[in-house]
C-alpha cells in the first residue's frame, strides 16, 4: 500500500528543506523499528511537500507510533488517484500548546525537539512500551522544553538545569499552566545531596489528563531539577531513564556551578553520569553547533562514556548566521 504524509509548512526557504531532511529520517527511522523498513521519498502535490512511502497495511500499532511524528501534518493511504486522510491514534495527554507557549531568547523550535525525540524513540529498544512507563531526561534542560513535549505525549519528564532563573521559570510557567487549565495536580519542592552536601533542589509536578486518572493514581510526573548535569548519576537512580534528548549551548562558554567549561569539557565531564541514569537499551539524542562542537569529538567523548553511536544519514542544517546544526544518536547497549 502507499502512504503520503504531508508535512507542516515552514515560512522560512532555507529551513524548510532542512525540515525535510529531518522529516525524512525521523519517518525512516520510526519505519525501520516497527519493522515498516522502505525507501522514503518526497514528493510536491498541490504545493505542498509530502513524504511517500510503500509498505504493507499498517497496524493499529503502527498508526499510533506514526501519529507522533513532529513534523508531519497529516497522513494519507494512496490509491489510483485518490488520497484518504488517515485518523491519527496518539492523542496529546496533555495540552498541545504545553510546550510552545513560554517564548524566550534562544529558545529551540519545539518541533526540532519533538523531531529529536522521536529519533530517540525509534534508536531505543523501548518502542512498544506503554507511554506511562517512559521517563525522558534533558540533562541541559533550560527551561524545560523538552520535558514538556514528553509530558504531552504522556511520557515522564525531567530536566536537569544549572540556571536557576530559567528553572524558577519553567516551574512557575508550569503552575501557571496547570492552574489556568484546572488541571488536578499536587507541586512539591525538596533539596537534593549531593557529596554530603546540598547539591540541588527539585520541584516535583505530579497530574492526570482527568480528575478521575488522578484519583486512581493514573499520573504523569514532571521532575525540574536546579543541579550540574555533571552530578546526573547522583542527582537521579541508575538506569531510571529511558530516552535522553538535549540540545546543547551553542555558544563556546557554558557555565557550571560557578565553574567555566567549554562545552566539549562539560560534556566530558558529563557524559559518563548520562550513561549511568540511562537504561541499557535507552538512546539520546543530542543537537551541536558545528561551528563550536565538532561530530568527531562528541562521539569519542560519548563512546569512552560507554554509548555507541547510531548511524544516521546527514543531519547537519543551517540554522542562522553562525549556526548550523547537527543531529548525534547514541544508544546504551542491551535491552
Amino acid at each position: 500500500m502507499k502512504y503520503a504524509f504531508l508535512l507542516y509548512p515552514h515560512a522560512n526557504v532555507r529551513y524548510r528543506q532542512s525540515l525535510l531532511t529531518l522529516a525524512r529520517e525521523e519517518l525512516s527511522m520510526t519505519l525501520a523499528a516497527l519493522g515498516r523498513g522502505g525507501d522514503v521519498g518526497s514528493v510536491q502535490m498541490g504545493g505542498a511537500t509530502f513524504l511517500t512511502f510503500e509498505a504493507e497495511k499498517l497496524t493499529q500499532r503502527d498508526v499510533r507510533m506514526l501519529s507522533q511524528l513532529a513534523s508531519v501534518y497529516v497522513m494519507f493511504t494512496m490509491e489510483d488517484a485518490q488520497m484518504t486522510p488517515m485518523e491519527p491514534d496518539h492523542p496529546d495527554y496533555i495540552g498541545e500548546d504545553l510546550p510552545a507557549l513560554l517564548k524566550y531568547k534562544g529558545k529551540t523550535n519545539e518541533m526540532f525537539t519533538d523531531t529529536m525525540l522521536t529519533m530517540a524513540l525509534a534508536a531505543s529498544a523501548f518502542m512498544g512500551l506503554h507511554d506511562s512507563q517512559l521517563v525522558v531526561l534533558d540533562p541541559m534542560a533550560g527551561r524545560g522544553t523538552t520535558p514538556m513535549l514528553a509530558l504531552r505525549r504522556g511520557y515522564h519528564g525531567i530536566g536537569i538545569e544549572i540556571a536557576r532563573a530559567e528553572v524558577k521559570e519553567a516551574c512557575d510557567y508550569m503552575t501557571r499552566y496547570l492552574e489556568f487549565h484546572k488541571i488536578k495536580h499536587k507541586r512539591s519542592e525538596s533539596s537534593l545531596t549531593v557529596r554530603g552536601k546540598a547539591g540541588g533542589r527539585e520541584t516535583k509536578f505530579v497530574f492526570s489528563d482527568t480528575a478521575e486518572h488522578f484519583k486512581d493514581g493514573d499520573t504523569r510526573t514532571l521532575r525540574l531539577i536546579l543541579g550540574d548535569t555533571r552530578d546526573a548519576a547522583l542527582l537521579l537512580r541508575p538506569q531510571s531513564v529511558h530516552l535522553m534528548v538535549c540540545d546543547i549551548p551553542y555558544g563556546v562558554q557554558k557555565g557550571t556551578a560557578g565553574r567555566q567549561d567549554t562545552i566539549g569539557g562539560t560534556i566530558e565531564q558529563a557524559a559518563p553520569g548520562w550513561f549511568e541514569v540511562l537504561r541499557p537499551g535507552g538512546a539520546l539524542a543530542m543537537s551541536f553547533n558545528t561551528h563550536v562542537t565538532r561530530r568527531a569529538q562528541l562521539e569519542r567523548t560519548l563512546e569512552r562514556a560507554g554509548f555507541e553511536i547510531v548511524p544516521t544519514g546527514d543531519l547537519t542544517h543551517w540554522v542562522e548566521q553562525a549556526i548550523t546544526r547537527d543531529v548525534i544518536l547514541a544508544r546504551r547497549a542491551g535491552t
